[in-house]
């Protein structure tokens, strides 16, 4: 049995200093919070996207390998009844945000009119050449595609005939970057292959909807959350939820401050607990039982003013067809319920809630509500619950950086006729074009249905690390080493202040966090990243107050400050 991350310490032959533990989180209290400003939508650009085909949903990827998300619409195949047996792709259509179709794979099937379940296709690097491909099951084959220009690259045969209700990507053999692929049926079985369709194991159980990958042995090979189950990079179960029916709904984060991740479950609960917080050990951290039916859960800084994370939620609370409604809901980092949505149109329960990371520049989290029907449009709420944004365009919603402005944007669609791109103010759609495939982000390239993601984590605590300059008592190893009170203090005859870390091994990054000591300073921050700690690519230039964001694989990140500025804590935020 693996042993679960606990909290990193510096080691005395890397830098010779002991990082610090964090205090474990003060029991959440609801208190009366500011709730946000009101940032409404703004349109940025609208494509057209008719030729994808009815009933198609999208990803987004840069599959020109131009450095800018693109548009991918994946039409699954017809079915009458898709409950039980999960659909295949039908059509997947690429489109770049100047408008233009790139390719078209298939023929879009005009029976195709909706779709209420996961549809087989990512966009990702399986085989780790620098250029993202686009993946998908076609016509009973797993089938790789190269994102340019659509052409077929690979196929292999399922190892199932209904090993088609998803896919995910994972690294169970502890590659650099993941080249392994799960296949699941709808609720009984799990397919583990590598990149080429050779299986690596099978399990059998309560799957639920999307099984989720995550490192949290720090090994560099991902355990999976499998339904209820957490299993090893081998496929053996290490720990069951003890909850009903299947997972909905997976996040994972470290909600209570204490250093080490949890995973929350939306589904039902065993005695009315459908909304149940378990440290990664499987100990139950809380059992929230005020849901019906949680499902959608999501962890994130819903409400800044709190301790720890919060847990936002949609639970189903009636399926009627005359008096069925569902309600979003918010519990703090103690498992107490914050507040519950009370929705006086009835008859309607579809609503999908996603987290919206960074929206209004302030860097918290909030709650993108669409499908809601019964005449309520689809909108953006804050932790508070008061809704802080509507979309002129009720349509679906898929998110990410489209601008390059450290926000989240929102694509709006409806289906077979056009796409809205949607931001909080100016945006130039060419900041992100550099000539460099982007890579994509772990949220893009495990894009579900039902939600399943992670709050990104500090990678550079406790890790090795250098400076240009410091002073007596201000090295460079105090600004990751988890104490806000050690400070890494530059020379103030260094004319170019810079710091470095190495990060132990290639990881997925998602933006950097800066705590300095006093006010911001004025002037750029640069911060570069690195595969080999020798040639250096450029992913930030520009203030940072607190944090921003990008996207990049590396093993080092150097971080150019301005002179005369002192850093309290330098975190490397990514998935695992």
């Amino acid at each position: 049995m693996p042993t679960f991350r606990t909290r990193r310490t510096l080691t005395a032959s890397c830098i010779g200093l002991v990082a610090s533990v964090s205090a474990l989180a003060a029991p959440t209290t609801a208190g009366a919070a500011p709730p946000a400003p009101s940032v409404e939508p703004q349109l940025v650009t609208s494509v057209d996207v008719s030729s994808g085909g009815t009933g198609a949903r999208f990803l987004l990827g840069d599959v020109s390998g131009d450095g800018r998300l693109d548009l991918v619409t994946m039409q699954p195949t017809y079915s009458a009844d898709d409950r039980y047996i999960g659909r295949q792709v039908q059509a997947l259509t690429a489109y770049d945000l100047s408008g233009a179709q790139l390719w078209q794979i298939g023929t879009p099937d005009p029976r195709v009119t909706n779709n209420g379940t996961d549809i087989p296709a990512e966009i990702y690097d399986i085989d780790a050449d620098g250029d993202n491909d686009v993946l998908a099951v076609m016509s009973d084959e797993f089938r790789i595609f190269d994102g340019a220009t659509g052409a077929l690259q690979k196929a292999f045969p399922l190892p199932h005939p209904e090993a088609h209700d998803t896919i995910v990507i994972a690294n169970f053999r502890g590659t650099p970057t993941p080249q392994d692929i799960v296949l699941k049926d709808r609720y009984n079985n799990v397919w583990a292959l590598d990149n080429e369709g050779r299986l690596l194991w099978t399990h059998a159980g309560n799957t639920g909807h999307r099984p989720y990958p995550h490192d949290f042995t720090g090994d560099g090979r991902q355990e999976l959350i499998a339904g209820y189950d957490v299993l090893t990079p081998d496929g053996q179960v290490i720990w069951t939820a003890d909850m009903a029916d299947h997972a909905d709904s997976i996040g994972v984060a470290d909600v209570d401050g204490d250093g080490v991740e949890d995973i929350a479950f939306g589904g039902a609960g065993l005695g009315g607990g459908s909304t149940n917080v378990y440290r990664s050990d499987g100990a139950l951290l809380y059992s929230n039982p005020d849901a019906v039916e949680a499902q959608q859960v999501a962890l994130g800084d819903f409400r800044p003013d709190l301790p720890g994370l919060e847990l936002a939620g949609l639970d189903r609370v009636d399926r009627t067809a005359t008096t069925g409604k569902d309600a979003l809901y918010l519990v703090g980092s103690d498992g107490t319920t914050l507040w519950q949505e009370h929705r006086t149109t009835l008859g309607c329960w579809g609503t999908v809630m996603e987290p919206l990371h960074n929206w209004d520049g302030r860097h918290a989290d909030h709650m993108l509500v669409w499908n809601r029907g019964c005449g309520e449009i689809a909108g953006i709420f804050d932790g508070t619950g008061a809704r802080v944004a509507t979309f002129p365009v009720d349509g679906r919603m898929v998110r990410g950086d489209l601008c390059g402005d450290d926000r989240g944007e929102v694509v709006d669609y409806v289906m077979g006729d056009r796409a809205y791109v949607y931001s909080t103010g100016p945006c130039d759609l060419n900041a992100k074009v550099t000539g460099r495939p982007l890579p994509q982000a772990k949220r893009l390239y495990n894009y579900s249905r039902y939600t399943a993601e992670e709050k990104p984590a500090d990678h550079a605590r406790a890790r090795c690390a250098w400076a240009s300059s410091a002073t007596h008592r201000h090295p460079a190893s105090a600004a990751n080493d988890g104490r806000a009170w050690t400070t890494w203090e530059p020379s103030r005859f260094d004319r170019d202040p810079h710091w470095k870390v190495d990060l132990g091994a290639v990881r997925e990054l998602t933006g950097i966090q800066i705590d300095w000591a006093g006010r911001a300073p004025h002037g750029r921050v640069v911060v570069e990243s690195s595969m080999d700690g020798h040639h250096w690519t450029k992913v930030h230039s520009g203030p940072i107050p607190s944090q921003t964001l990008f996207t990049a694989l590396a093993r080092y990140v150097r971080v150019a400050i301005p002179r005369g500025a002192e850093v309290a804590e330098m975190a490397i935020l990514g998935t695992r």
